[in-house]
């Protein structure tokens, strides 16, 4: 069966709609509600009649609905889930409680309940769904904490709905659009690599990032992972020993040895994050551009970032070009360093960064550039000439402050506030990227 159910149900039916504002069942409710969800949505509560303006359903006279979301108590979802079986197509369990803390017993009860009436069940123990393209918000964190991003091609799996919960708040702060996110939980039926075949497949997501703590079944996967001819990216928490546990009491996952999973994921050719910031980067690059090579330039208006931008560079495997630039000479004060990097010095210009730009930009295939904004001769002007050239990647470093903030807040590219931290967005962008030339 299409996971279209999921991320694009045409009825929505919520076991545990509360009166109480607060419960997930009535988050999830108001969610769908305030967010736009264009299908019909059944609340159910065998001790209420009317919710947020909707009428109160029981088992007995619901509708049949394509989904059954369920946010009640642990011990409760089987006898729920057997009692409205033959009116679902398909489950999501918010709900915590199963097999991560040993009640191993109540994921087999609803499996054999799935596998009866040909259910399929995604979770338990997940933040849920988000679906931008349909105003699906089916998770249980209120909007006014954690808005829908916007619309948008990336989209996201992850095995911890908190991870996934800062993943949204950081896309919406960056602006970054989102297509779909998944927060899988427990993985009883529905698995990450289902989940990985769906974005591969759907035609509104591009770009695809993955949690991952311990996968389900790592052949497959790996099987799926080397067929798609989009960019992925991953991150792999529980590396180490004492990670390890942590993530089994986490999601009761199996997490296996670092070197195996790295070593399977490269050859899958995915890139590697080495953390939730670099993932989210990367990520932030991607949806923009898609890296050829790794032959990089710097630009830079201060010396010292310079030699950082290409410390990191050389540190993270990139090929730092030799720039032709005889043509600027004459055009620029001795003072400047036409080299790579190229040092426009304290008084740069906009209109410096665009000639030398010009000049590179068919020599490379990226373009670090260094903007220190506390230095007089930069303004606004900056973030016009950037635009004209950005059909190539053009990464920003500009260290944060107060000055700095306002300009970054015009540039409307991919912004970072440390050479370290550009180039290894780039680094696992373009590992992304290598295998699909």
């Amino acid at each position: 069966m299409s996971l279209e159910l999921f991320f694009n149900p045409r009825s929505i039916a919520i076991f545990g709609a509360s009166r109480n504002a607060e419960k997930p069942g009535r988050v999830i409710l108001r969610n769908l509600l305030q967010g736009g969800y264009g299908g019909e949505v059944y609340p159910l509560n065998p001790k209420a009649t009317e919710i947020e303006g909707l009428k109160v359903y029981t088992v007995q006279d619901l509708p049949d609905v394509d989904l059954g979301i369920f946010a009640i108590r642990a011990e409760l979802v089987p006898g729920a889930l057997r009692e409205a079986a033959e009116k679902l197509k398909a489950a999501l369990i918010i709900s915590g409680g199963f097999g991560e803390v040993g009640r191993n017993d109540l994921e087999k009860e609803l499996l054999e309940i799935g596998e009866e009436y040909g259910i399929r069940i995604w979770g338990p123990n997940c933040l849920g769904i988000m679906n931008s393209h349909a105003n699906l918000d089916a998770t249980f964190i209120p909007l006014e904490r954690m808005e829908m991003p916007k619309k948008g091609k990336v989209s996201i799996l992850s095995q911890s709905g908190a991870t996934l919960a800062s993943i949204v708040d950081w896309a919406n702060m960056k602006g970054m659009g989102v297509s779909k996110l998944a927060s899988y939980g427990n993985q009883i039926d529905v698995s990450d690599y289902e989940i990985l075949e769906y974005f591969a497949k759907d035609p509104e997501t591009d770009v695809i990032g993955v949690y991952v703590e311990g996968l389900k079944d790592g052949r497959r996967f790996f099987e799926i992972a080397r067929k798609i001819r989009k960019p992925v990216v991953y991150l792999k928490a529980g590396k180490g020993e004492k990670g390890k546990r942590a993530a089994r009491s986490h999601t009761g996952a199996l997490a296996g040895d670092y070197r195996v999973y790295r070593g399977v994921l490269k050859q899958a050719g995915m890139g590697e994050a080495r953390n939730l910031e670099e993932f989210m980067n990367a990520l932030s690059v991607l949806e923009r551009w898609r890296i050829r090579g790794k032959r990089v330039g710097v630009v830079t208006c201060g010396g010292g970032f310079g030699v950082m931008t290409v410390d990191a560079a050389e540190e993270n495997g990139l090929e730092l070009v030799e720039l032709e630039l005889k043509n600027l000479r004459k055009e620029f004060p001795e003072r400047v360093v036409l080299g790579n990097p190229v040092d426009l010095t304290g008084d740069a210009t906009p209109e410096m960064f665009e000639r030398v730009i010009e000049e590179i930009k068919l020599q490379v295939d990226a373009i670090f550039v260094i903007l220190l904004f506390q230095l007089p001769r930069l303004n606004e002007r900056i973030a016009e000439v950037l635009h004209q050239h950005a059909e190539l990647p053009i990464l920003i470093v500009s260290p944060p402050g107060e000055k700095a903030n306002r300009f970054n807040s015009i540039l409307k590219l991919p912004v970072f506030e440390s050479p370290e931290k550009a180039v290894g967005a780039f680094r696992t962008a373009y590992e992304a990227c290598s295998r699909l030339e």
